[in-house]
């Protein structure tokens, strides 16, 4: 059977309701493990797509000469820094 794929907004539903169900169920080790590591699958899945995203995002400038320019969005730019 074929998964579907999932949108990023599906992913950290699921993500969430794993954490929840980690912290306030009292899940087997067996139960405790699969959730672990479906909650892992989750987060790189939510950190690879937030990436690919980043990747995409520009930003328009204009130059000295009063010319527009895109240009990727620098890291530092994201974190303030």
């Amino acid at each position: 059977m074929q998964k579907k794929k999932q949108t990023f907004e599906q992913a950290l539903v699921r993500l969430e309701e794993v954490i929840d169900v980690m912290e306030t169920n009292s899940p087997s080790l067996r139960e405790l493990f699969e959730l672990y590591k479906e909650g892992v699958e989750l987060t790189a899945f939510c950190v690879n797509t937030l990436n690919d995203i980043e990747k995409e995002v520009t930003v328009l400038r204009q130059t000295a000469e009063g010319i527009f320019v895109q240009t990727p969005l620098d890291a530092a730019e994201i974190s303030g820094g």
